[in-house]
């Protein structure tokens, strides 16, 4: 039986792993590869145009926004916690797009998320963000937070994969 359960299980592991994969994913990397061109910010006309602590983005999300109709819904969505929140910035999307990477609602402060680097190869503009988090030695407030960060790049390029790094700050 033991044998039997040794040849199955690795398997059913297989097949459950080949079910759950979503269609037409991009492959996961955990770093920007080697040959990658990194995009000079100021050069490719990409401009970081939000970046809060306290934003309505309660849950975490790594979206291309390519249109208004959603630019608005995501802008208030970021300036949902803010009493007087900035008007909405103009976004060409003809050809303009913005990347918003959100980290989800948090416990405490000393959580952060930035778009990090950007870089390019034929296949893929790989977004590369650093989600902070405080180590168990810092003192941190007691409000709930919900880091997020939102920049504005050209908007011809290749598919987007996004690269997560997670620093912990100790403080």
């Amino acid at each position: 039986m033991i044998n039997q359960l040794r040849r199955i299980v690795p398997a059913l592991f297989a097949v459950v792993t080949a079910c759950n994969a979503p269609v037409g994913s991009t492959p996961v990397v955990t770093e920007i590869p080697s040959g990658a061109v990194n995009v000079a910010w100021s050069n490719a006309g990409a401009v970081r145009v939000g970046h809060a602590y306290y934003s309505g983005f309660r849950q975490s999300a790594r979206v291309v926004v390519d249109n208004d109709s959603e630019w608005r819904t995501l802008w208030s969505t970021y300036t949902a916690n803010l009493g007087s929140p900035p008007p909405l910035p103009a976004i060409d999307f003809t050809s303009h797009e913005v990347i918003v990477a959100a980290l989800g609602e948090r416990n405490s402060g000393g959580y952060d998320i930035a778009i990090s680097r950007i870089a390019a190869t034929s296949d893929y503009l790989y977004v590369e963000l650093t989600s902070t988090r405080p180590g168990s030695r810092c003192g941190t407030t007691a409000a709930l937070t919900q880091p997020v960060d939102m920049v504005r790049i050209p908007r011809e390029h290749p598919p987007v994969m996004f690269i997560e790094k997670v620093v912990v700050n100790e403080c």
